[in-house]
């Protein structure tokens, strides 16, 4: 019976001694996150509700255009709207497709074989967005966010490298 007590001591010993490593741990990780965003923000020249508000996991990740040949230009619009939150700081956002080569160029072959009535204005965002110039990505999502009909969400800027590469962290997991 004593070496029942025992036994049960000493694991009862083992477990709070792993919980309380376990706490200590991710006490640990959590004030190394913090301090890293505070240091981001600052570096940004943005608070850290700033910075987080912008690089945050945001509703509607997609890793594809899911677009074809026959693909409306409303669906096209909807998913260059998708790709420029990736780039842009804006009040709120919903969704989003990554901005990289693979999709520009999906939409730019669709967009440059359609006949949509903005097709020009299209091109010349997606032209950018291929030559990698997104030095206009707020105003790209802008006028997208205008002819949808936008009322909450205008972009006001540009993230700046660090906080994209954040809300890609945050983003997209692949």
């Amino acid at each position: 019976m004593k070496r029942i007590f025992v036994v049960i001591a000493v694991s009862a010993s083992v477990l709070l001694l792993a919980g309380y490593g376990g706490f200590q741990y991710l006490m640990n990780k959590q004030e190394k996150e913090n301090l890293e965003v505070k240091e981001k923000a600052k570096a940004v020249g943005v608070t850290e509700e700033e910075f987080i508000e912008q690089t945050q996991q945001i509703e509607g990740i997609s890793y594809k255009v899911d677009l074809d040949e026959n693909s409306t230009q409303e669906e096209v619009i909807d998913v260059m709207h998708k790709m420029t939150h990736q780039k842009v700081r804006a009040e709120q956002k919903w969704g989003a497709i990554p901005m990289i080569p693979e999709t520009i160029h999906d939409v730019y072959e669709i967009v440059s074989t359609s006949n949509f009535d903005r097709k020009e204005d299209l091109l010349d965002i997606l032209e950018r967005w291929k030559n990698e110039d997104f030095s206009k990505a707020a105003e790209d999502h802008n006028y997208i966010w205008t002819y949808q009909g936008g009322t909450v969400g205008q972009a006001f800027g540009i993230m700046s490298q660090s906080e994209e590469a954040e809300f890609i962290k945050n983003n997209f997991k692949d």
